[in-house]
């Protein structure tokens, strides 16, 4: 019984696989398994459908099977027939033990198509009609059954004959070569028949001839069939209505018993599947969002506040990217038993995918604040046990966390709308730095709305050619223009000029930033061959920023290879500027790609220098030219001790490392004083000029060189 279990639940992992999903416990191909039903009523049918030689071969079959049921004294020797029918079964050769289980296997796939609960009370109502109420052939097949039980030991001679048929039996099916190889051929047609579907008929009709010549291989056979066929007849009618529930109750006792196991078995595993993540055993989506209706009704008839916290795990795809999915897998595991450790049991720790998890508190204060505050005890409590290091495999790895929460009142009673509210807040946790906690309120909704509308602008923008790019120059202590830095610009239809800091993130995030960043970058180029062209500006330096997305693009070094040779420009006259950040994400690639560039001319500055992670083991290997002084440290410069203290520090790393400094963001003649003292001789800022378009800007440059040569 648990063999056939066993295969039953391969066969339904198999179907999982063919349909594109993850085998799962649980599943079953009930179309498949309805077909095998049929297939096997077919067989028996075929037994009994025969001429006149193959139906009573059939039925000696089957009466053999029950033969060991009939004693002299009919309960004991029927119950120790059963045994030694079962022992004589399984203690056969491997291909009498085949034959057996599979004759099982048969029998136990009838019952489990989509109305196997239907199926099992017709066949209980059609065994025991068997006997009496079929026609010819089913009447034969039950009073055969039944006969059999005190075929052997009614008396002397009935003894005898049962012995004989024992003989006759072994002899009958596996006591000759040829009979031996047809049995094989005949388990080879019922698996077949089983679990290849495709050639059922033709196997049928095999299995019909093999059936056919199985029984009436030689004439002393034909006549013994004969004579237990008469046996039979005579034997039908002397058993009492007793002995027949006896053997339909076994049957049905045995097949009810497998059913309910299986059932059992099946509810379990697709409660889980249904309900549960598979990987962490956390409640799913599903499971969550009926407990928040439940938590809802709840809370309107006692009162009191709930919360629903958000949670996403930080970087985490930079350790499935590292480490590998495995290691992703062990750190989401240790994540969700962390999450429970600071629940309680009343609460309801889920998963909704990737490494995204949601805790639901309910039973809270009925007070906002005090239930604000006692969500806020909890979510700390949370990222102070996420930040503590896990231990993948062999591997410490340091993680940390962002919540967003959103409390029920207040909130509507939508499942969806506090999962979206709570999605939001942790999102502003992001952007606030991560590993914190923010809570939900209106404010946070009408920005998301208005950055979702400025996302389909952007879209069209790029569409729509509303982006410009504007120079502003860069000079040297003696105000000698050397070079200049394409900005992008986006002029909106209606908003007009928006601000770089509002659309740049948006583009990154969207993944835009590679097709604005590649038009940046050709449009610089196309300029640059203007300017080479131009005997007073040939000399001109362009710097053009590359965001870290498209820096670490696989084709990068060809894209720029590419467009310098294609606008036929002095790579020499390019300056690519990067951030110590976007360097940091895999320092030993970004070490490629930048020694790749320099070999063919191109210039390197490092962009936004001192307000990342610097360090001077990465920066001696890095083939850059130039430091860049971000302008937050600038614009305090002159009253800032602190301030002054880095610019200082910046200053001395570029001298000892033999780089050019730049500061950026030079307004005052103070500012500009205070870093020619300190040793930085080249600037930019609107000390100087503001960026921009390249009409106005080619005009100052001309007018610039107007009143250098008068």
């Amino acid at each position: 019984m648990h063999r056939v279990a066993t295969e039953a639940k391969k066969k339904i992992y198999a179907t999982a696989s063919v349909l594109g999903q993850q085998p799962k416990k649980g599943w079953l191909n009930m179309k498949r398994l309805s077909e095998l039903a049929e297939l096997g009523v077919a067989n028996k049918e075929l037994a009994f459908q025969n001429e006149e030689k193959g139906k009573r071969a059939a039925e000696l079959a089957i009466a053999n099977n029950e033969l060991a049921f009939q004693n002299g004294e009919k309960g004991k020797r029927a119950a120790e027939l059963v045994i030694a029918n079962k022992e004589l079964a399984f203690q056969n050769e491997e291909k009498e033990k085949r034959a057996a289980e599979l004759d099982i296997a048969n029998k136990e796939l009838a019952f489990q198509n989509q109305e196997k609960e239907k199926r099992v009370a017709e066949l209980v109502t059609a065994n025991k009609g068997l006997a009496v109420h079929n026609e010819e052939k089913e009447k034969r097949a039950a009073e055969l059954a039944i006969a059999n039980k005190e075929l052997a030991f009614q008396n002397e001679e009935k003894e005898k004959r049962a012995a004989e048929l024992v003989i006759a039996n072994k002899e009958l099916a596996f006591q000759n070569e040829e009979k031996e190889k047809r049995a094989a051929e005949l388990v080879i047609a019922n698996k077949e028949l089983a679990f290849q579907n495709q050639e059922k008929e033709k196997r049928a009709a095999e299995l019909a001839i093999a059936n056919k010549e199985l029984a009436f291989q030689n004439e002393e056979k034909e006549k013994r069939a004969a004579e237990l066929v008469i046996a039979n007849q005579e034997l039908a009618f002397q058993n009492g209505e007793k002995e027949k529930r006896v053997a339909e109750l076994v049957i049905a006792n045995q097949e009810l018993a497998f059913q309910n196991e299986e059932k059992g078995i099946l509810a379990t595993e697709l409660n889980n599947l249904a309900f549960y993540d598979t990987l962490t055993g956390l409640p799913n989506r599903r499971l969550l969002l009926d407990r928040l209706h439940h938590a809802f009704a709840s809370s309107e008839r006692s009162g009191q506040d709930g919360v629903l916290m958000f949670i996403d795990l930080d970087k985490f795809k930079d350790l499935n990217d590292t480490l590998g999915h495995n290691f992703g897998d062990l750190l989401l595991q240790q994540t969700a038993q962390r999450l429970k450790a600071c629940t309680r049991d009343s609460d309801t720790v889920a998963r909704l995918g990737g490494d995204e998890f949601v805790v639901m508190l309910a039973d809270l204060s009925k007070q906002p604040i005090e239930a604000g505050l006692q969500a806020k005890a909890v979510g700390d409590k949370i990222l102070a046990m996420l930040n503590q290091p896990y231990l993948l495999a062999t591997h410490e790895y340091h993680s940390t966390a962002s919540i967003g929460a959103a409390l029920f009142k207040n909130h509507g009673r939508s499942a969806e709308e506090l999962l979206k509210r709570a999605d939001i807040a942790m999102y502003q946790a992001k952007k606030a730095g991560r590993d914190t906690l923010r809570f939900f309120n209106p404010r946070m909704q009408e920005v998301i709305n208005a950055r979702i509308s400025l996302e389909g602008d952007l879209r069209k923008a790029l569409e729509g050619l509303q982006f410009r790019l504007y120079y502003q120059i860069q000079v040297d202590s003696s105000h000698h223009r050397f070079g200049v830095e394409a900005l992008i610009r986006w002029i909106h239809p209606d908003r007009g000029l928006v601000n770089p800091a509002q659309f740049i993130p948006l583009a990154e995030e969207s993944g835009l930033i590679l097709p604005i960043g590649h038009w940046v970058l050709e449009t610089a180029c196309i300029q640059l061959k203007l300017w080479q062209e131009d005997v007073l500006m040939r000399d001109l330096v362009l710097a053009v920023n590359i965001s870290a997305v498209q820096f670490h693009q696989v084709d990068f070094v060809a894209q720029v290879q590419s467009l310098v040779q294609h606008h036929a420009i002095n790579p020499a006259r390019l300056k690519l500027e990067i951030t110590e950040s976007s360097l940091l994400k895999n320092i030993e690639n970004a070490i490629t790609t930048m020694t790749a560039l320099k070999d063919i001319g191109v210039g390197f500055s490092l962009d936004d220098f001192g307000t990342g992670y610097s360090s001077l083991q990465y920066l001696k290997r890095l083939p850059i030219s130039q430091l860049k002084i971000d302008q937050s440290f600038v614009r305090d410069i002159v009253t800032d001790s602190s301030d002054k203290a880095i610019v200082c520090a910046i200053i001395a790393m570029a001298h000892s490392l033999n780089l050019d400094v730049i500061a950026e963001g030079v307004e005052t003649e103070e500012q500009r004083q205070f870093l020619l003292d300190k040793g930085c001789s080249h600037y930019q800022g609107h000390l100087f000029s503001k960026p921009l378009p390249i009409t106005e800007f080619d005009a100052l440059l001309s007018q610039v060189e107007r009143l250098k040569n008068e």
